[in-house]
């Protein structure tokens, strides 16, 4: 019984050294007791991913062949939409660089797609998050948009060696400027994540008074491209339900409902910038300040 009582009180002893280490220790050690963790558990979300893309495989075995030459058929129909598409987007990609030249405009961003597959998520009541099967080593880099489609998804929270975790656009790290469909004068709102529970929603706010939605349609949130994080255009959601004016009295703000059902979706993509973005130089000359 004593040496009972003496193995409990060392253990007491042991896992409070390690929480006041934790604490008080360096941030470099706090930091790579993370990342350790992090690549510890890599490969057995890996592991799960790629059973589930088996258990998957095996399912679609078990169909038919009529099943089969019908999907293969839908499929066929959807890639000749989505070819008239590109040409369509090569004709308008072609117009934008006339256009930007003519006004003497900077090139816009360019992106490389990163698909990978979703093999964890994070929908707590403080954090909406997912974890992909891609990291440093496929060319991920932080606060790069994610999204599915046009759609917005989030954006990339934190790099490891092979996964990457995203934050959501429901969680409350997460911020992005907008336009709202019907207005003229593309004013700027902004959205913010406001994660409660496992159901995950957003806030517009900074709506001016005088906005009106479109008569008979939902109003979109799209992207603007400022701040060079996210390219213009692309979906953030719609509003669900009326404008409720703020405290500050002048502006208006609304619940938004994503654009999907982010608790379901797969796979992703992830837009890497070819060149580095503001912030990334931002916080590049910061570290050489600090150094």
């Amino acid at each position: 019984m004593i040496r009972e009582e003496q193995g409990a009180k060392a253990s007491y002893v042991l896992l409070t050294l390690v929480f006041l280490a934790w604490c008080f220790g360096p941030s470099v050690i706090r930091r790579f007791t993370r990342e350790a963790f992090v690549e510890f558990q890599a490969p057995a979300l890996e592991l799960a991913g790629r059973s589930r893309d088996l258990a998957r495989y095996w399912e679609l075995r078990t169909r038919s062949t009529e099943e089969l030459a019908e999907a293969g058929r839908d499929l066929g129909r959807i890639n000749a939409g989505l070819e008239l598409r590109l040409i369509e987007m090569k004709g308008l990609a072609e117009e934008n660089a006339r256009l930007r030249t003519l006004l003497s405009y900077g090139p816009a961003p360019e992106y490389r797609t990163v698909v990978a597959r979703v093999v964890a998520r994070d929908s707590t009541g403080w954090w909406h998050r997912i974890t992909i099967r891609k990291g440093r080593t496929d060319g991920v880099r932080p606060f790069s948009p994610v999204v599915f489609g046009n759609q917005v998804i989030g954006r990339v929270a934190q790099v490891h060696l092979n996964t990457s975790d995203i934050d959501l656009i429901t969680s409350p790290g997460f911020r992005c400027t907008a336009h709202l469909d019907g207005d003229e004068q593309r004013r700027v709102v902004l959205l913010t994540g406001t994660a409660s529970g496992s159901r995950g929603s957003a806030l517009v706010t900074n709506v001016p008074k005088d906005y009106g939605a479109p008569a008979g349609q939902e109003a979109r949130l799209m992207t603007t491209g400022i701040g060079g994080v996210f390219p213009a255009g692309l979906l953030l959601g719609h509003v669900d339900g009326p404008f409720r004016p703020t405290p500050k009295g002048d502006f208006r703000e609304a619940e938004v409902t994503p654009p999907r059902a982010l608790n379901s979706i797969r796979e992703v993509a992830v837009l890497v910038p070819v060149y580095p973005t503001p912030g990334e130089q931002l916080t590049e000359s910061r570290v050489d300040d600090f150094r």
